[in-house]
């Protein structure tokens, strides 16, 4: 039945889904006040969008992964890659002496 529907119907079907699957991600972040001042969150949340969005895939022998699952493998391996590196670097916002306050 799904083969007798126009390839045109299909994709545009497709590009609804993908779409809605990056904004339901966006408003997760949102709600969850996800701080994008952060030079983290914010290479991390744009990679997995893009790879998520855009369905790269990822062959390995015989295993592909793609779309959504690479785009959570890069966004864990993001994330904590860089808060890593952060940490060694003693760049994080907690390692960071605060201002001294204006008298």
């Amino acid at each position: 039945m799904i083969l007798t529907v126009p390839a045109g119907v299909l994709g545009g079907a497709t590009t609804a889904l993908y779409g809605l699957i990056a904004v339901l991600g966006a408003r997760i972040w949102i709600e969850n006040r996800v701080d994008f001042h952060d030079p983290v969150n914010l290479m991390t949340a744009a990679v997995a969008v893009i790879i998520g969005a855009a369905n790269y895939t990822l062959t390995v022998g015989d295993l592909s992964f793609n779309g959504i699952a690479l785009g959570t493998a890069a966004a864990l391996v993001i994330h904590h890659g860089t808060r890593l590196i952060a940490h060694l670097r003693n760049t994080t916002p907690d390692s960071r002496p605060s201002p001294e306050p204006e008298l």
